[in-house]
């Protein structure tokens, strides 16, 4: 027998034994790259105890599937420039991999960086970059003037880790027609007058630890916007003033508001006839009469389209804020410090007693709640809903109590949710309700 066909067959001999300790090596290797697609998490990648480095490393076939397998190397999210060894030169490796697919990019780059390296590295991938986001300070941010072309990027977040010193500079990173797909934009501390942008193309944009008149030349701007999200003010809280112009935004659908400090001070001088989703998350002043005077009336002049409202518990929210909502669907409460039985909003809930209080509400969700009990005053309320009375008032179709994440304790590793009376919650549950108790991933209802 010749040589050649006596290695073959002495390799096919030797890996017999592999296939019966391994079955998985027996799957076809389209199979096998599937179930690699599902081994990514979506954070850091490039840690070799993580996939997909971690799948190289577990044996030759699978080193070779691996870097062959273009989806698993289509993203970095994090990658530190100047800390991270050869940065430039991973990048380079990693995305040679990814073959033609859509690149994603996450950098953070230190002030002691020049910012021709950053350039380098956004440039020689910019023509397959559908994500990218950049974190660093005003000085290679301001340094960073080619205005250059994406053709893909959909998505962008610039974050400034310091202040302006100049409000003469300008960040470049785009000229008006240099990205055409771009529709989601995030800035952290970037002033969005000091950055040229295709504004009227957006349709999503959040702005964090940003003043008032920052956000709200923003929302002038990006006329095609249909969500806006804005995290917290800058640590010297800007009050809204007489000389705040308000805006109108006749696109804008979803609003999320995290109302902390003075961060809802931009409600006053919002008029949004097409809302249909509001978010206030948060902590809430703890001056009630305040965040009445903010919150109340843009609730009212919403009411008519409003269909979602999520809304932080601190610990509960007054009822009043609910009575101008005729039309909503969804209620979320958020963050409580325990499921807020025994308050008025549990108690105007119930039909029997307040017939015309959220007359169209169809889903109630307790969120991130962490309390394990169900007591009767929300059952009752829960069950005085199962049925519709007329055509005014909607049939409640489904309860959540939604948990973050597992109960995880180093003693008992065994991940398991908290323990709920579920008895009377399945009595509602066979009366045609939808009962959701675990984790917002989990889509099963008892």
């Amino acid at each position: 027998m010749p040589p050649r066909l006596l290695r073959q067959r002495r390799s096919a001999i030797l890996s017999e034994p592999n296939l019966v300790a391994y079955p998985v090596l027996t799957l076809p290797p389209e199979i096998t790259a599937e179930i690699f697609k599902w081994c990514i998490d979506t954070g850091m990648r490039l840690l070799p105890s993580v996939a997909p480095l971690l799948l190289t490393r577990i044996c030759r076939d699978w080193r070779a599937l691996a870097f062959s397998t273009p989806a698993l190397w289509d993203t970095i999210s994090e990658i530190e420039f100047g800390v991270h060894p050869r940065a430039e030169a991973v990048v380079e490796t990693w995305f040679s991999r990814a073959g033609t697919r859509p690149l994603s990019l996450g950098i953070i780059c230190p002030k002691s960086l020049d910012s021709t390296c950053l350039e380098s590295v956004i440039l020689q991938h910019a023509s397959q970059l559908q994500s990218l986001d950049v974190m660093t300070n005003s000085e290679v941010l301001c340094d960073f003037t080619a205005v250059q072309s994406f053709p893909i990027l959909s998505n962008l977040m610039l974050s400034c880790l310091d202040d302006y010193d100049n409000d003469e500079d300008h960040i470049q990173l785009f000229g008006i027609h240099g990205a055409p797909l771009l529709r989601h934009l995030s800035l952290d501390g970037v002033l969005p007058s000091m950055v040229i942008m295709p504004w009227a193309q957006l349709t999503k944009m959040t702005l964090s630890l940003l003043p008032l008149w920052e956000c709200l030349n923003a929302l002038r701007w990006a006329t095609s916007l249909h969500e806006f999200h804005r995290q917290g003010p800058p640590e010297e809280g800007q009050q809204s003033t007489s000389e705040e112009s308000s805006v109108h935004h006749s696109s804008l659908i979803s609003l999320a508001i995290s109302t902390s400090d003075w961060d809802q001070d931009i409600l006053p001088l919002l008029t949004l006839p097409r809302l249909q989703r509001l978010e206030l998350g948060g902590r809430f002043r703890v001056h009630q009469t305040y965040m009445d005077i903010d919150i109340v009336p843009f609730l009212s002049r919403v009411s008519g389209t409003l269909r979602t409202f999520s809304v932080g518990m601190s610990p509960t929210v007054p009822v009043q804020w609910f009575h101008p909502l005729t039309q909503l669907t969804t209620l979320e409460l958020v963050r409580s410090m325990g499921l807020p039985f025994q308050t008025d909003l549990i108690r105007a809930l119930d039909r029997r007693t307040f017939p015309d209080f959220l007359p169209k509400l169809q889903s109630f969700v307790f969120s991130d709640c962490g309390s394990d009990q169900v007591d009767d005053e929300l059952l009752d309320a829960l069950g005085s809903r199962c049925d519709a009375t007329d055509a005014a008032h909607a049939r409640l179709e489904s309860f959540s109590l939604i948990w973050p994440t597992f109960d995880y304790k180093p003693e008992a590793p065994a991940a398991r949710l908290p323990l709920v009376n579920v008895l009377p919650l399945r009595a509602l549950a066979g009366r045609g309700m939808r009962i959701h108790i675990g984790t917002r991933d989990q889509n099963s209802f008892y």
